[in-house]
C-alpha cells in the first residue's frame, strides 16, 4: 500500500483522555447544580465533540452556556489524567522517520487539542491540526479530511484515517481514504467496514 499521509483522530485513538472529559463534564454539571455521573460511563460517549457531549445533558437554552463552562474548565486544566496510548510515541517516530506527512483530525475544539498535544510533547509530530470548530463541517463529513489533505497538498489515495468512530470510518470513506480501525481504543459497534483493524499501534508500523 503506498501511503505519503496519515490523518489521526485524537481521543481514543492518539490518547487516552475519556477520565479528563468526564471530570470536566462532572464540574460543568455540578456547576449547574446537576447530578454527576460515573466517569467511566465517559468513555461510551467521547467522539462527537463537546456540543455533542454536553447535548446529551442540557437542553438547547442552556447548551451554549454549559458548552462555555465546560470549555473553560478544560481549557484550565486540559491535562490531568490524560496520556498518549502505549506504542504511539513510538509510531510516530517510525512514520516521522520513513517522512510521512501527519495531520490530527478530530471532531475536539482545535485549540484545546493543540494545547493537549503540546504539553504531552506531541504537536511537532503534526504538519497539521484540525478541529472540530476548524471548518463549517466536523466528522463524519469528509470536509476536515479534504481541507487537510488539501492544505498538505496530497490526493486521497495517498491517505488514510485512523480512528476509532463510526464518524471517523465514514470520513475516510466519504473522502477516498484508507480507512484504518483503532481497536485499542474508544471503539463501538460500527456499521462502517474499515480496510484495516488495528489491534495495537505498533501493527499501523507494520502495514506502512
Amino acid at each position: 500500500m503506498h501511503i505519503e499521509v496519515v490523518l489521526f483522530d485524537l481521543d481514543g485513538t492518539l490518547i487516552d483522555s475519556y477520565k479528563d472529559i468526564g471530570t470536566h463534564l462532572n464540574r460543568t454539571l455540578r456547576h449547574f447544580g446537576r447530578e454527576e455521573i460515573e466517569i467511566e460511563s465517559v468513555r461510551h460517549m467521547v467522539g462527537g465533540g463537546a456540543r455533542e457531549l454536553l447535548r446529551r445533558f442540557f437542553s438547547n437554552g442552556s447548551l451554549e452556556e454549559a458548552l462555555r463552562v465546560f470549555k473553560d474548565y478544560y481549557m484550565k486544566e486540559p491535562v490531568l489524567h490524560t496520556k498518549p496510548y502505549e506504542g504511539i510515541v513510538e509510531l510516530l517516530e517510525y512514520l516521522k522517520g520513513k517522512g510521512m506527512r501527519l495531520a490530527v483530525v478530530t471532531n475536539k475544539m482545535e485549540g484545546l487539542s493543540r494545547v493537549i498535544l503540546e504539553k504531552l510533547g506531541l504537536l511537532g509530530y503534526f504538519h497539521i491540526v484540525v478541529g472540530g470548530d476548524t471548518y463549517p463541517e466536523k466528522k463524519p463529513s469528509p470536509l476536515p479530511l479534504l481541507q487537510s489533505l488539501k492544505r498538505m497538498q496530497s490526493n486521497p489515495e495517498e491517505a488514510i484515517m485512523i480512528g476509532d468512530t463510526e464518524a471517523d470510518m465514514k470520513a475516510g470513506r466519504l473522502a477516498g481514504t484508507k480507512r484504518g480501525l483503532a481497536l485499542w481504543g474508544y471503539v463501538k459497534l460500527i456499521e462502517e467496514v474499515p480496510d484495516y483493524s488495528f489491534k495495537t499501534p505498533m501493527e499501523v508500523k507494520e502495514l506502512i
